[in-house]
């Protein structure tokens, strides 16, 4: 009986290594035709809008003051990451890039409930300049305790760009920049 049991246990060890064997073998040769020549693009490249990277908004009303400032935001910089998934023989596919936007805040003699909400885009354009994207965002801002002046992150915006044989990833341009009126705009352009 203990012959027996030692046999199964030894024909059943076998098996299972190899069936490891193979599976480890197949395993390899998938990730290996994976990564044997990756397609990676790099990121397409990003603007803010030199205009429109400052903001002054001042307190409901006509003054026009420095006591009369709400808050006041500028964007030192943006962050890029992109992922390319594209077919090696077709050349079509896709680039999943993530979207972010830092904000520099600081609290006006106006502002009393110590909190801020700066409207800001992000658009996209082909190299044409032709608008294939547009969307408006809001990033909330809170100044705690004593602090007047934060620094915040914008959410992470996704963005899908198609890519083709004709069509690569540095044919995009991705802007940003504050969504300012027109009183801001020309703000902006006096300073």
């Amino acid at each position: 009986m203990a012959v027996q049991f030692r046999r199964i246990a030894i024909t059943a060890l076998i098996t299972t290594i190899l069936s490891g064997c193979e599976t480890v073998s197949t395993t390899f040769d998938n990730a290996a035709s994976i990564w044997s020549k990756p397609i990676v693009y790099e990121c397409p490249s990003y603007r803010i809008i030199k205009d429109a990277a400052h903001m002054v908004a001042f307190r409901t009303g006509p003054g026009r003051d420095i006591v009369d400032i709400n808050f006041e935001a500028s964007i030192p910089d943006a962050k890029l990451e992109c992922f390319t998934y594209v077919e090696k023989e077709t050349k079509i596919g896709h680039m999943e890039a993530q979207f972010s936007v830092t904000f520099l805040a600081r609290r006006g003699p106006a502002n009393k409930n110590r909190s801020a909400t700066i409207p800001y885009f992000v658009h996209v354009t082909d190299k044409n300049k032709a608008m294939l994207y547009r969307e408006p965002f809001k990033v909330k801002v809170n100044f705690p305790g004593n602090r007047n002046k934060v620094k915040v992150i914008g959410e992470t915006i996704p963005l899908e760009l198609p890519l083709r044989s004709d069509v690569n990833s540095t044919d995009y341009i991705i802007y940003t920049g504050f969504a300012l009126d027109r009183d801001q705009l020309e703000y902006n352009r006096a300073q």
